[in-house]
């Protein structure tokens, strides 16, 4: 659906949060009335309809326009599919407008990381870009005009509601995450790789084998599929070498963990796929400047001679198990668990079989269960009452020269009200902390 769909309709805007107000605003900007209204049972902010007037809003509008934390799997939202409602989103109306100057990223994680790397690769080497979509930022009309390119995560939520796919479409990774909006891991593929389905030009993996290659190639068309390998970018454990064009070693760059030389290798082959004839030597020059994102095994001040590593964008257990292979210290306390979403540890509690070195202080209810599921497998187990209990733990078990890693694994509902409030109290702690 485009902006220009929308002229003389009744338009609901479905969400009251950033991205619905930043639609509102859109909308306004272009001459399209709009009502935003919640559903739930919550007192809705002023000039937001709620209640029985928000339900007759969305049955009778000719369309709505959606914002991305509303499940699929709802009632309300089954019930208004079902009725054949025109349901968009702000980021589906931009992009249908705007996609042969995007950059699209998305997967289950490293799409923040690598999007911030496309921005900035971007820029090293000539370019105005500029970066927006889930990593914070509605698209809009900031985003897009008068630049050469918007560089764009996209979360799965997000692609869903697509019906134009990117110019450039850049896929990190693929395993289970908020299922339970989706209504299971197959509707999340789909609903994931939808970003793919709408006739991009290129379409960047990390490989061409594996289940995310088989799928993309599933419903690609007749994009054009690139890796990094087939450009001549190698990515090894220390090192990011471009043939041609020099090498990158990790040892020397501001990124923690091999996993992010290989965002970087995706965000080169997307870069060089959106810009041909690039400067390749300045695309290198850019990733060893880069710094990395907040949040995102970012190391924070702290006062007890240990390294306290904030980490807690890693929701998924598939996420910290890189994390441990990225971090190194005589000692490690894991501090993991928060809100649950009944996802696999499988891949977390194989990653921490036989580490002496790391013990695991679990917190929350996703950190019950993955005590309850890791006993017997994982050496070193502690159970906290608390995020605030778990690091004092976390403590406890290390000193001087060892590393406390905030990597979750979990979101943070249980005791805040976002990762943002999480990360904010680890770096309290860790700020606040004396020696031991």
């Amino acid at each position: 659906m485009r902006f220009e769909d929308l002229a003389g309709k009744r338009v609901v805007i479905w969400g009251a949060g950033r991205e619905g107000r930043a639609a509102h605003a859109e909308l306004a900007g272009r001459g399209v009335p709009s009502t935003i209204v919640v559903t739930g049972s919550g007192t809705p902010p002023e000039g937001v309809l709620g209640g029985d007037a928000a339900w007759a809003a969305l049955t009778e509008a000719d369309a709505i326009v959606k914002s991305p934390g509303i499940p699929h799997t709802s009632p309300e939202y089954v019930a208004l599919s079902e009725k054949g409602a025109a349901i968009t989103s702000l980021t589906d109306l931009w992009l249908s407008e705007n996609r042969d100057k995007v950059i699209a990223v998305t997967g289950t994680k490293g799409k923040s990381t690598t999007s911030a790397l496309v921005q900035h690769i971007l820029r090293g080497t000539g370019h105005t870009a500029e970066l927006a979509g889930n990593i914070g930022i509605p698209v809009g009309p900031r985003v897009g005009d008068d630049v050469d390119c918007a560089v764009t995560e996209i979360s799965s939520y997000q692609a869903a509601e697509l019906s134009a796919s990117p110019r450039v479409a850049v896929l990190t990774s693929l395993y289970p995450e908020h299922l339970p909006w989706h209504g299971g891991y197959d509707r999340y593929v789909a609903d994931k790789l939808n970003l793919l389905a709408h006739g991009p030009e290129t379409i960047v993996l990390p490989a061409h084998t594996g289940e995310l290659a088989e799928r993309a190639r599933g419903i690609a068309g007749d994009a054009r599929i690139v890796v990094p390998a087939d450009l001549g970018i190698r990515v090894t454990d220390d090192e990011l070498a471009w043939e041609g064009a020099g090498s990158v070693a990790l040892a020397d760059i501001a990124l923690v963990g091999s996993h992010n030389l290989a965002n970087a290798a995706l965000a080169l082959a997307a870069v060089d796929a959106y810009a041909p004839g690039l400067d390749r030597a300045a695309a290198l020059a850019a990733v060893a400047d880069f710094s990395p994102l907040a949040h995102r095994l970012e190391v924070v001040p702290s006062t007890d001679g240990r390294t306290w590593i904030d980490d807690s964008l890693a929701t998924a257990p598939q996420a910290v198990a890189a994390a441990l292979t990225s971090v190194s210290a005589p000692r490690l306390a894991l501090v993991m668990g928060g809100a649950e979403r009944d996802l696999p540890f499988d891949a977390l509690i194989d990653a921490l079989a036989g580490r002496d070195d790391v013990t695991v202080v679990c917190t929350g209810p996703a950190g019950s269960r993955f005590a309850r599921d890791a006993e017997g497998r994982v050496p070193r187990l502690r159970t906290a009452a608390g995020f605030r209990d778990a690091l004092e733990v976390a403590r406890t078990v290390t000193g001087a020269g060892d590393t406390i890693l905030l990597s979750p694994g979990a979101p943070s509902f249980d005791e805040f009200t976002d990762y943002e409030a999480r990360a904010a109290a680890f770096r309290q702690a860790a700020s606040d902390s004396t020696p031991h």
